[in-house]
């Protein structure tokens, strides 16, 4: 469960989303663990990418597996026409900073991203695709780690697919929030990357 390839994309064109869905919602329905285990072997890795990019290792793995238990216990509670893995994240971004809060690691301040949302330019899924993949890959989770928490989780979120209006939804931003707050994160992990 430590990595996460290329090609586990989220909606990425394999039909991923609508198989998804259709298994989350018989779950929901029969409590089919068959479906289940499907959706956790299907989502588990790029759930946990995810928290590794925004918290350490062990943290990652405890809140992928609070995660599933939320699934498990909310199961009635997802709606058929949402998308499951953004269910899912939104699960478990908001167990890790559930965690953090309990752990004080993060402070929740106003950042100055967030007060200059005014002309971001629109960016593709390409470019930050693009740019982990041509960064030496430890090189490039270093300069992830340096960004700040908020930054950090909207790059990840694109990182692992997600839509503008996605990411939006996922961090409860607007969506010219989430826009700057890309912005800023390609600059820094531009700069860090040309510095080392």
């Amino acid at each position: 469960m430590k990595s996460c390839e290329s090609g586990e994309r989220a909606n990425s064109g394999t039909g991923l989303k609508g198989l998804s869905e259709r298994l989350m919602s018989q779950y929901a329905e029969t409590g089919n663990q068959q479906a289940l285990s499907s959706l956790y072997d299907l989502h588990s890795n790029k759930l946990y990418y995810f928290l590794l990019l925004m918290s350490d290792d062990q943290t990652a793995q405890d809140i992928t597996q609070r995660t599933w238990m939320t699934v498990i216990e909310k199961r009635s509670t997802f709606v058929n026409d949402n998308n499951f893995q953004a269910w899912l994240f939104t699960i478990g971004r908001r167990a890790l900073i559930d965690e953090f809060r309990r752990n004080a690691k993060i402070t929740y301040s106003c950042e100055a991203v967030e007060n200059h949302v005014g002309d971001a330019h629109s960016s593709s899924v390409n470019q930050s695709t693009q740019l982990s993949q041509h960064l030496d890959k430890d090189k490039f989770q270093l300069a992830m780690r340096q960004l700040p928490f908020k930054q950090r989780e909207t790059l990840s979120l694109q990182l692992e697919g997600f839509s503008l209006e996605q990411i939006s939804d996922i961090c409860h931003v607007p969506k010219e929030t989430v826009k700057t707050r890309l912005r800023y994160a390609r600059e820094t992990i531009k700069t860090l990357m040309e510095r080392k």
